[in-house]
């Protein structure tokens, strides 16, 4: 019997079992937008300018309040925002902070690090009305990092105005591939493996 190929065999066996892959993410990130890129417009650029939607939440009441951005048109048109953030991330994602005639965002889109846009989600929006309200959606985590968002929106939602006090984008910064140390069990069994076969040697 050829001992030594018995040997081999049982030992490549072993590995796959010793050296099993473990794939975590990296941990969630949710990150408020830093920069506009562009927008349909605005109601001035100072009070409810686009640049209002940048940084955490900062409009606390339901309400007309100069700390959110406001498009130009009251009713009538359809809107957009494309803000940017610190850190391209695998988006799973969004909240949109709405802060006066809820329930107007439409579309969302993600813009990758290519500059391409990319529809994650087309839909009803169903915040609840007369409060700030977080409207979450998530999707599918995308196989490319994205670094901004485009949100689209209505004005023909009321009679209102309709208004967003920040963005916020979630998403994993990469995928964290660890290869474990050989397991205890493992490295025991080996050691029998080389005595066993130091034995044999002796009768074969």
């Amino acid at each position: 019997m050829n001992f030594k190929y018995l040997k081999v065999t049982f030992i490549a066996m072993l590995f796959p079992f010793s050296s099993i892959v473990n794939v975590a993410n990296a941990g969630l990130i949710t990150q408020w937008a830093d920069t506009v890129i562009n927008f349909s417009s605005e109601y001035s650029n100072t009070a409810w300018s686009a640049n209002q939607v940048l940084g955490a939440p900062n409009t606390f009441s339901y309400g007309d309040i100069i700390t959110a951005w406001a498009p130009s048109s009251k009713n009538g048109t359809l809107e957009f925002i494309t803000v940017g953030y610190n850190t391209a991330v695998y988006a799973s994602g969004a909240v949109i902070r709405e802060t006066l005639g809820n329930g107007f965002v439409t579309q969302i889109d993600v813009l990758d690090t290519l500059n391409s846009l990319h529809t994650v989600w087309l839909g009803t929006d169903i915040s609840t009305d007369n409060i700030p309200f977080d409207f979450v959606v998530n999707w599918t985590q995308t196989n490319f990092l994205v670094k901004g968002l485009k949100i689209y929106l209505t004005t023909q939602n009321n009679t209102g105005w309709e208004e967003i006090d920040a963005i916020q984008l979630r998403g994993i910064s990469g995928i964290t591939t660890n290869i474990p140390e050989p397991s205890t069990l493992t490295i025991f069994v080996l050691g029998m493996v080389g005595l066993t076969s130091r034995r044999l040697n002796k009768y074969f």
